[in-house]
């Protein structure tokens, strides 16, 4: 019997959330975090795989194809608009820079002992955004075989690209939801109502840029650095650089506002340039 994209696509939802139940169960109990994290990642790349095994649905159409030029443009996206919404930050007095604390761990974690606080934090930047992107991105993968590898082109199939973008971004924030609610991944201490609403726009921006990115891209590797780069740039740069000045948690990480207006732009972008791939689609269709 052959199986419909929206029946796969079904299967592969239901899987993710029994998944995704039974990781954060047991996760509940796991003292490292780093494993908890990596089991949680991983829940919609094993739905995926497993989808795409039992469905006869090709492996090849995660897509595998590297490209230099395209996982480049994966990697400079997040560091541009993280550094656009920080100088703002900066430059509006909503947080100071740089945080004393950062560059003495810095300068341990290094093993520098430059008195230049400049070199530091562009040493920390390049560790933090190239060598450290490597392991991040075993768990970014994980998230992106499922979101990007699967659900973004099997949704383009069925409902097209503008809404596969939007629709797997929406479903990517609810996936987060438990992470948020009944754990510490967003304790930032401003109102749940504000963190919820800054992040839901941010990950569904976010999911239309990377649904833009794997399609024209052609492959799954952009997306994976994009995604790593963006956790580490965020949480362990930009994040930790900033100095409280008291209301700067409104405005830092993915629970603040910077970068929803910047991440929103981009998605604009994204979603014009949606229209052009899908018209060329569409000739070659009728050709």
């Amino acid at each position: 019997m052959k199986i419909t994209v929206q029946k796969r696509i079904y299967i592969y939802i239901i899987l993710l959330i029994l998944f995704t139940g039974v990781v954060h169960a047991i996760t509940a109990f796991t003292k490292n975090k780093n494993v908890a994290s990596m089991l949680i990642m991983w829940t919609p790349g094993i739905a995926a795989l497993l989808v795409s095994i039992f469905t006869k649905r090709s492996l090849k159409l995660i897509g595998w194809k590297f490209s230099l030029k395209w996982i480049s443009i994966g990697w400079i996206l997040p560091v541009v608009y993280a550094t656009v919404a920080y100088s703002a930050i900066w430059i509006f007095g909503l947080g100071d820079v740089p945080n004393p604390t950062f560059l003495e761990r810095a300068r341990l974690t290094l093993g520098m002992d430059s008195e230049s606080d400049t070199l530091i934090i562009i040493s920390a930047f390049f560790y933090i955004t190239i060598i450290n992107v490597l392991p991040s991105a075993i768990m970014a993968m994980g998230e992106e075989i499922g979101w990007r590898g699967f659900l973004v082109p099997e949704l383009s199939e069925w409902v097209g690209l503008k809404k596969a973008g939007l629709i797997s971004g929406i479903i990517w924030g609810i996936w987060h939801l438990p992470g948020i609610l009944f754990g510490d991944y967003s304790q930032t201490g401003t109102p749940l109502w504000f963190r919820l609403t800054c992040f839901a726009i941010l990950v569904i921006s976010t999911g239309v840029l990377l649904a833009w990115l794997r399609m024209k891209s052609g492959s799954i590797w952009p997306v994976v650095i994009f995604h790593a780069t963006h956790n580490g740039v965020i949480q362990m740069f930009f994040n930790r650089i900033t100095v409280d000045t008291g209301k700067t948690a409104w405005f830092t990480g993915e629970f603040g506002f910077a970068l929803v207006p910047v991440l929103l732009l981009l998605a604009f972008f994204s979603l014009s340039q949606m229209n052009k791939m899908q018209s060329v689609i569409f000739r070659s269709n009728l050709g």
